[in-house]
């Protein structure tokens, strides 16, 4: 049988930050205008208080952790709350999940895994539970990863979860462009190749560009960094191309399937569609209601839009990540 998505489900933290906010109380340099003409993007939310990122401006990441942790939300209890509603979607309990596959690109403890701090939080038994992290791109490297596993050696259920918390990775100077973009949240996948499920994925593309490695950074335990304008270029081209390819090898017309990207930028979004004339009302997205939350922006925005899918319609995704890492393919509606 075919990779199954059987449930998912996606956790936001409770803050929520909009551009008035950041422009006139934190003092970023840019305000609204500005963001609305380049990113689009109008709120998201934060593991961190509002009076922290006002007081701190989030100068000493480190900290930022203990105060996210005081408040009782950080990567591991996000990707707990999301798994659970992924758990519950499917109709599968913690007791039978064999594997839990996690990204965090923020993790507050270096050792251990998140893996097993979140099986830990679910409930869930032994099993070869593992972080994969490959940045924004890591939704398609985990479905790369099972849909290349021999079905007798992979568990009955698996459990994916993409969780990073990038607003206490953020510098909150006045100069500060990033802090706009980010903000943090999880989503979740239960998946199997025993049990059909809602959506039948079909992963095609996975690949990494070592040489653009140093394009984003995020350091252990410092600020995100990233050259925006080659990264913004780069994420356009490639998103281009690989909804091409798909396309291509599915043989699918623009006017007959879904399509989701990485949720990193609206506006950039929209040159893409514009660059393919795809139809903006079959691209599921959310970036300018939550920001960029990493590799749980695609499937988060697939998560959140899945009752309007029906049996049978088709949608092609699409990610890009640091590393330079990309990767992309194609699902189907059961």
């Amino acid at each position: 049988m075919k990779l199954g998505i059987l449930g998912m489900g996606c956790y936001l933290p409770a803050t929520e930050i909009t551009n008035d906010f950041l422009h006139k109380e934190v003092g970023l340099e840019r305000g609204p205008d500005w963001v609305d003409s380049r990113l689009g993007i109008y709120r998201r939310y934060s593991v961190l208080s509002k009076e922290y990122i006002a007081k701190t401006k989030n100068q000493h990441p480190y900290q930022g952790m203990i105060h996210a942790r005081s408040h009782g939300e950080t990567p591991v209890t996000m990707g707990i709350k999301a798994a659970q509603k992924a758990l519950k979607a499917a109709g599968v309990t913690p007791d039978k999940v064999g594997m839990v596959l996690v990204n965090c690109d923020t993790a507050f403890d270096i050792v251990p895994s998140t893996a097993s701090l979140v099986a830990k939080g679910l409930g869930v038994g032994s099993g070869p539970h593992c972080d994969m992290n490959c940045a924004c791109s890591s939704f398609a490297r985990h479905m790369q990863a099972l849909g290349d596993m021999m079905p007798e050696r992979m568990p009955e259920f698996v459990l994916c979860v993409q969780t990073a918390a990038y607003t206490v990775r953020m510098d909150y100077s006045p100069h500060c462009i990033d802090g706009y973009i980010f903000g943090d949240g999880a989503c979740a996948q239960v998946l199997s190749k025993r049990h059909q499920g809602r959506l039948t994925v079909e992963p095609m593309i996975f690949e990494t560009n070592p040489e653009g490695a140093e394009s984003i950074l995020v350091d252990a335990g410092g600020h995100v960094a990233q050259d925006g304008k080659m990264v913004r270029e780069f994420s356009i081209r490639k998103t281009c191309e690989m909804y091409e390819h798909i396309a291509g090898a599915k043989e699918l017309y623009a006017d007959e399937v879904y399509t989701v990207s990485h949720q990193a930028n609206y506006v950039m979004q929209t040159s893409v569609l514009q660059h393919l004339n795809l139809p903006e009302d079959k691209h599921l997205r959310n970036v300018h209601e939550q920001g960029n939350i990493a590799a749980a922006g695609c499937p988060s925005a697939i998560a959140q839009n899945i009752d309007r899918l029906h049996r049978g319609d088709k949608l092609v995704y699409a990610v890009l990540g640091a590393g330079l890492a990309w990767g992309g393919g194609y699902m189907e509606v059961n």
